[in-house]
C-alpha cells in the first residue's frame, strides 16, 4: 500500500493547484489555430528561425523583424525542436513560464502573510480572465510577466534583509526581461521602486542598488552575447527598428489602429480581472488603509506606475496593462474577506455569462451593419456556428458558475475562484474555439490548400496573416502579384486584384469567412 507520508507533495491542495494550472494555461492549448497577428508572427519568425539555423535574429516572412528581442524565441525553438511545428508546441513554452509565474506568486505570499494567503493568490491568479489569455498565447508577454514578477520580489526581500544575492537576482530577471521584451522589462521597477524608496526616505539606498557595478556587470554579462550576435547578422537598422519605431514611436504614436483616450484602461481593466473585477471596486475604497503599510504601498505603486504608463501611451492593448495585475492579484488575495462581503460581485460573473449568451446576436449585428466585405463575410459564419448547441453549452456553463455561488457552502472568496474555473474552462473549450473558427480556421484551411503548390509561386496580397506562412511551412512573399502566382488575400482586396488583370485570369481557388486565394492564370 502506498504511503502518503513518504510523498508530502501528494497533498489535496497541490492536486488543486495543478488541476487550476492545467485548465488555465494547458487545456486545449493543442486544438486550437493560432490567432493573428501576435501569435502568427512569433511562430512563423521561430520557424524561419529554426529552417535558417540563425538564432541570432528574427525574420518574418524573409524580412528583418525588429519587433522584440530573442529570447522567447529561442523558448519557441526549442519546443518546437522536441514537438515539431503544432500549436502545443509553439504555446507550451508560455504556458511554462505562466505556471511558474503562479508559482513564485505563491511563494513570495507565502513569505510575506502565510500559506492561506498564497493559496488564494495561486487561485485568483491561474483563474484570472486575461492571465488565461496570456499565459497560453504563443507570444512574449507571459515571460515578461514572469521576469518582471521576479525583479520586484527580489527587490523587496533585498530592501528587508540586505542580502547581496537578492540583488544579483534583481540584475538577472532585468537581464531576463530585457532578452524578452526590452526596455519596458527594466524601465516598470525603475520607476515603480524609486517612487516606493523615496517614499520611505530611502533614496541612498535605492540609489546604490540601481548602481551597484557588480549588478550591471552581471547584466551585461547575460545581455550583450546578443546584442553583439544581433548587431552582426542586422546591424544598427535592428536596433533603430526596435527602440525606436517599437519602443520610443509606440509610447508616442498611436500604432496600427491601436489607440484609445487616456480612460481606455479604466473600461478595460474590469474585463481583464473577470471575474474578480468586483474585488477592484471594493479595493478602491481600501487603498488608503492599504497606503499605510510599506508591503501594500510597494505593491499599489508597482500596479499604478504601469496603469499611468500604458494610460499616456499612445499605443493601447489591453495586455499592456498586466504588467502591474499581479500586485493587484496578490492585494486581492490578501484581503478576500473584507473584498468579499455582499453578493454583488457576482454581478460580472454574472454578466459576462449573460454577454455570451448574446454574443450570436451581437455577431449576427455585426454582420448587418458592417460596409466591408470581409467582415460581412467573418461574421457570416455565426449563423452555422452560434445554433442550438451553443446556447445550451453556454447555458449549462453558466447554469454551473450559479451552481458554485448559491449552492455550495463555502466562503465567498472561495465561491469566486470556483467560479472563475468554470470561466476558465467555458473561454478555452467553447468562445476561444468559436472565435478561432470564425476568424483563423479559414486561414489554416487555406494554407493546407495552398501547401500543393510551388512555394515560390504562392504569395500574400494586403494581408497580414502570418498564421498561413506557419501552416504551409513556407516563406510566403509579400508582393505584387504576377501571372502563375497564387494569391492569399481577403475577399475586400479582390476588386485591387481585378485592376491588375481581367476577370477571366483570375480564380478564385477557396473562399471562406472573408479569406481567398486566387490563381493568376498565364497570359
Amino acid at each position: 500500500m502506498l504511503d502518503y507520508r513518504r510523498w508530502p507533495y501528494f497533498t489535496l491542495d497541490n492536486a488543486l493547484y495543478l488541476g487550476v494550472i492545467f485548465i488555465a494555461f494547458f487545456l486545449n492549448i493543442w486544438g486550437v489555430p493560432l490567432f493573428d497577428l501576435d501569435e502568427g508572427a512569433f511562430s512563423e519568425a521561430t520557424r524561419e528561425m529554426l529552417v535558417s539555423g540563425n538564432f541570432a535574429a528574427t525574420y518574418l516572412d524573409g524580412l528583418p523583424r525588429f519587433d522584440k528581442p530573442i529570447l522567447s524565441y529561442w523558448f519557441q525553438a526549442l519546443s518546437v525542436s522536441i514537438f515539431g511545428i503544432n500549436e502545443f508546441a509553439f504555446r507550451l513554452p508560455s504556458a511554462i513560464a505562466a505556471t511558474v509565474w503562479v508559482i513564485v506568486i505563491y511563494r513570495f505570499t507565502n513569505q510575506q502573510w502565510g500559506k492561506e494567503s498564497a493559496r488564494f493568490a495561486l487561485l485568483i491568479t491561474a483563474t484570472t480572465l486575461w492571465v488565461c489569455v496570456i499565459g497560453r498565447a504563443a507570444i512574449a508577454d507571459a515571460w515578461l510577466n514572469l521576469f518582471i514578477c521576479l525583479a520586484f520580489f527580489d527587490i523587496w526581500r533585498y530592501s528587508q534583509h540586505k542580502r547581496f544575492s537578492c540583488l544579483l537576482r534583481v540584475y538577472i530577471w532585468l537581464a531576463l526581461g530585457l532578452l524578452t521584451k526590452g526596455p519596458v522589462a527594466a524601465g516598470i521597477p525603475f520607476i515603480a521602486t524609486a517612487i516606493f524608496f523615496i517614499s520611505q526616505g530611502q533614496w541612498r539606498f535605492w540609489l546604490s542598488a540601481v548602481t551597484n557595478p557588480i549588478g550591471w556587470l552581471v547584466l551585461m554579462i547575460v545581455v550583450s552575447p546578443w546584442l553583439v550576435l544581433v548587431y552582426q547578422d542586422q546591424g544598427i537598422e535592428f536596433f533603430k527598428g526596435f527602440l525606436l519605431d517599437h519602443n520610443v514611436q509606440r509610447f508616442s504614436q498611436e500604432r496600427e489602429g491601436h489607440g484609445g483616450s487616456w480612460l481606455y484602461y479604466v473600461l478595460v481593466l474590469p474585463l481583464i480581472l473577470l471575474p474578480y473585477s468586483g474585488l477592484l471596486i471594493k479595493g478602491i475604497s481600501q487603498v488608503k488603509a492599504w497606503w499605510q503599510q510599506p508591503i501594500n504601498r510597494f505593491l499599489l505603486i508597482w500596479f499604478a506606475v504601469v496603469f499611468v504608463l500604458v494610460s499616456l501611451s499612445q499605443t493601447k492593448l489591453p495586455h499592456y496593462v498586466m504588467y502591474g495585475v499581479t500586485p493587484l492579484l496578490i492585494l486581492f488575495a490578501n484581503y478576500r474577506t473584507q473584498l468579499t462581503q455582499g453578493k454583488w460581485v457576482l454581478l460580472f460573473p454574472a454578466g459576462f455569462f449573460a454577454l455570451m449568451l448574446a454574443l450570436p446576436s451581437l455577431v449576427a449585428l455585426a454582420a448587418e451593419q458592417s460596409k466591408r466585405a470581409y467582415e460581412q463575410q467573418l461574421f457570416a459564419q455565426g449563423a452555422e456556428l452560434f445554433d442550438w448547441q451553443y446556447y445550451v453549452i453556454t447555458g449549462i456553463f453558466a447554469a454551473l458558475a450559479l451552481a458554485m455561488y448559491f449552492i455550495t457552502k463555502w466562503k465567498t472568496a472561495e465561491k469566486l475562484v470556483a467560479i472563475g474555473v468554470v470561466q476558465t474552462a467555458f473561454v478555452f473549450l467553447v468562445l476561444i474555439e468559436n472565435i478561432a473558427y470564425l476568424q483563423q480556421t479559414p486561414v489554416k484551411q487555406a494554407a493546407e490548400i495552398a501547401k500543393q503548390y510551388p512555394q515560390d509561386s504562392v504569395v500574400s496580397y494586403q494581408i497580414k496573416m502570418p498564421s498561413f506562412s506557419v501552416y504551409r511551412q513556407a516563406i510566403t512573399a509579400r508582393r505584387t502579384p504576377q501571372s502563375g502566382d497564387l494569391v492569399f488575400t481577403r475577399v475586400d482586396r479582390l476588386s485591387k486584384l481585378q485592376q491588375l488583370y481581367s476577370e477571366n485570369a483570375l480564380t478564385i481557388v477557396y473562399q471562406q469567412g472573408g479569406i481567398i486565394l486566387v490563381e493568376i492564370k498565364d497570359a
